[in-house]
């Protein structure tokens, strides 16, 4: 596994809210951070923290209030979902 990838995935992996958040724009694709808190049951506040610092390390990007995984965020997807 790739360094930035096994680092990448350390950090998404430290928080289930951050896997939660992985694991939906995944399988939802594009959606607001508004949306994300609504599906998981999570602080808006909170889902946007993990969506900017998850876009400071380019896993996700957002365009107009609307998020989506980048192509090295849906590799921790993919990976996740092997060790699911």
């Amino acid at each position: 596994m790739p360094e930035d990838l096994a680092s990448n995935m350390g950090f998404i992996m430290g928080t289930r809210h951050r896997e939660r958040v992985v694991q939906i724009l995944g399988s939802k694709g594009k959606l607001s951070a508004e949306k994300v808190a609504k599906f998981e049951h999570i602080p808006a506040i909170s889902v946007k923290k993990i969506l900017s610092d998850m876009a400071d390390r380019s896993l996700v990007f957002e365009n107009e209030g609307i998020w989506c995984l980048t192509e090295a965020g849906q590799e921790i997807e993919k990976e996740m979902k092997k060790r699911a």
